[in-house]
């Protein structure tokens, strides 16, 4: 559910401060150009989230075995 509110809380900052920025400029707003950016922030800011959500980041911790990890940096290195 985070997922969904972030992503689409991003899209809506994203617009908002384009239609902004445009308006300062007395431009008028490109309906394509704000499309793509509220999409691709609400993409990316979704990416983000899911990728730092604790049950994904448990998921990927939990299956690397400590021990075996640690094994790999006993001893000195023979070149």
């Amino acid at each position: 559910m985070m997922l969904v509110i972030a992503s689409v809380a991003v899209s809506l900052v994203a617009f908002i401060l384009y239609a902004l920025e445009r308006r300062s400029k007395n431009e008028p707003i490109v309906w394509e150009d704000a499309l793509k950016l509220s999409v691709f922030g609400g993409l990316l800011s979704a990416g983000v989230v899911f990728a730092s959500t604790v049950e994904t980041v448990q998921d990927v911790v939990g299956a690397v075995d400590v021990p075996a990890v640690q094994e790999m940096f006993v001893g000195t290195p023979a070149f």
